[in-house]
C-alpha cells in the first residue's frame, strides 16, 4: 500500500467517524428520529460522492460503509440492550440508520458504475462482492436474531392444530376479520407482515445474485426449502412459531428481491451492456433467468 493510499484511507475513517458521532449527536439531542435518517442518507451521499472522486476506486467507498455499518450496528445494540432508559430511547429508526449506512454507499455506487462511459473508476466488482458478502453476514446474524432469539410473533396468540396450520393467510385473515368488527387497529398485523417481507428481501435478492449460474429447478428448490427450514426448526424447537403465513409472506419479500435484481440487471444490460455482477472488461448481453 503506497503512502496515498495511507493517507485516504485515514481520511475516510476519519470522516467516517465524524459522520457516525454527528448521528449519535443528533439522535441524541433531536427526538424526532427521522432528522437522524435524513442526515445519514445526505452525509452518506455527500461522502460517498467525495471518496469516489478523490480516489477513482470503489474500495474506500466499501471502507466507509463497513466503518458505519459496524459503529451504527454497535450504537444500536448497545441501546437496545440498556432500555428502558430515560436518557435515550431505541425505536425502529435506528435500524434505518444501520441499513442506509450500508444500502446508500451500495447504489450511489452502482449507479455511477452504471453510468461511467470510460475506465475512469476502478474495482466495482471487487467493491460489489465485499458488500454483497458484508451484508450477508450481518443478514445472517438478523435472521437468528429474528427467528430464534427475539423471534417476531404475530399480534395474535398461537391457535390450536388446525386447517389454519396447512391453508395460507387463514389465521390472519381471521385475525383482520375479528379486528375489523371491533374496531380495532391493524396496524399491528401490517407491521408485522412488513417486517417478514424486508426479511426476505434480501435473501431472494443475494440468493439471486450467486444462484445465477444454477438451474432454474434448483434455484427454485432453494427458495423455498431455505425459508421451510427457518419455519421447521422453529415449530419443533417451540422458539416463535412455525406457521405457513410467515413462510408465505417471506417468499413474497424474497420475490420482491429477485424482482429487484433482475430490474438492476436488465438496466445494466440497457445501459452498459453487461450484467449487474460481470466486470466492465468482460462484456455479457445476454441475461439469465
Amino acid at each position: 500500500m503506497n503512502k496515498r493510499a495511507v493517507n485516504i484511507s485515514s481520511l475516510v475513517i476519519l470522516l467516517s467517524l465524524l459522520c457516525f458521532i454527528m448521528e449519535v449527536c443528533i439522535y441524541y439531542f433531536i427526538p424526532q428520529h427521522w432528522v437522524t435518517v435524513v442526515f445519514s442518507i445526505i452525509c452518506s451521499l455527500i461522502l460517498s460522492h467525495f471518496f469516489l472522486e478523490s480516489s477513482l476506486n470503489y474500495d474506500y467507498n466499501f471502507i466507509h460503509a463497513s466503518f458505519m455499518v459496524i459503529t451504527s450496528l454497535a450504537f444500536a445494540i448497545i441501546i437496545y440492550i440498556i432500555q428502558p432508559n430515560m436518557w435515550i430511547s431505541y425505536d425502529f429508526s435506528m435500524v434505518f440508520l444501520v441499513l442506509l449506512n450500508w444500502l446508500i454507499p451500495f447504489l450511489y455506487c452502482c449507479t455511477r458504475d452504471l453510468l461511467d462511459r470510460g475506465p475512469r473508476f476502478d474495482g466495482f466488482h471487487l467493491f460489489f462482492n465485499r458488500m454483497c458478502i458484508f451484508f450477508i453476514v450481518i443478514y445472517i446474524l438478523v435472521i437468528l436474531k429474528q427467528y430464534f432469539i427475539t423471534p417476531i410473533v404475530p399480534p395474535y396468540g398461537s391457535l390450536t392444530f388446525g386447517a389454519h396450520d396447512f391453508v395460507p393467510f387463514m389465521a390472519t385473515a381471521e385475525y383482520i376479520e375479528k379486528t375489523l368488527n371491533t374496531g380495532e387497529s391493524l396496524t399491528p398485523i401490517i407491521l408485522y407482515i412488513i417486517e417478514l417481507i424486508f426479511i426476505g428481501i434480501p435473501f431472494g435478492y443475494f440468493a439471486r445474485v450467486y444462484l445465477n449460474r444454477l438451474h432454474f429447478l434448483i434455484q427454485l428448490f432453494i427458495y423455498l426449502f431455505v425459508p421451510f427450514v427457518l419455519e421447521f426448526l422453529q415449530a419443533i424447537t417451540g422458539i416463535g412459531r412455525g406457521d405457513i403465513d410467515d413462510y408465505v409472506i417471506f417468499l413474497l419479500g424474497a420475490v420482491i428481491g429477485i424482482v429487484i435484481y433482475q430490474i438492476m440487471c436488465r438496466m445494466f444490460i440497457s445501459v452498459a451492456n453487461r450484467e449487474l455482477t460481470v466486470d466492465r472488461n468482460k462484456r455479457n448481453t445476454k441475461l439469465s433467468f
